[in-house]
């Protein structure tokens, strides 16, 4: 459903539609150990008129990486970035912001990808100043 200030007519009637991406925390923080700090999720709405929902993921433009998104209820997706990914697009003592879409697919084959990329900042200690 629209969110506050949205309109019926964000809505596609012809396949999936994709609003209120969102990723908490807003800025994902490693610690010395480069794990998460809290835990992180990026959660998403998709709907369609049409067909079910079959297939929701986030893909990042500018790193080989995808996240498989669950439904966790109604029309609400969630992803999580495991630990091993954190830590591979963690750069020391930086903070990273990497862009990436969040792509929908429902079962009569129609797909959708965000309207615009969702940002994921990656917060990482300096681990050379923290070991010595």
């Amino acid at each position: 459903m629209p969110m506050a200030g949205e309109s019926a007519k964000d809505l596609s009637s012809n396949g999936p539609t994709i609003l209120n991406e969102r990723v908490f925390p807003s800025t994902i923080e490693l610690n010395r150990a480069l794990q998460p700090i809290q835990k992180t999720e990026i959660v998403a709405d998709v709907k369609d008129f049409r067909s079910e929902i079959s297939n929701v993921k986030l893909r990042f433009l500018h790193a080989p990486f995808e996240v498989p998104m669950s439904n966790i209820g109604g029309t609400t997706w969630r992803g999580t970035l495991t630990p091993n990914q954190l830590r591979e697009l963690a750069v020391s003592g930086k903070t990273i912001t990497y862009e990436a879409n969040i792509i929908a697919q429902s079962k009569d084959g129609r797909t959708a990808v965000s309207e615009k990329p969702l940002s994921v900042e990656i917060k990482t200690p300096d681990i050379a100043k923290l070991s010595g």
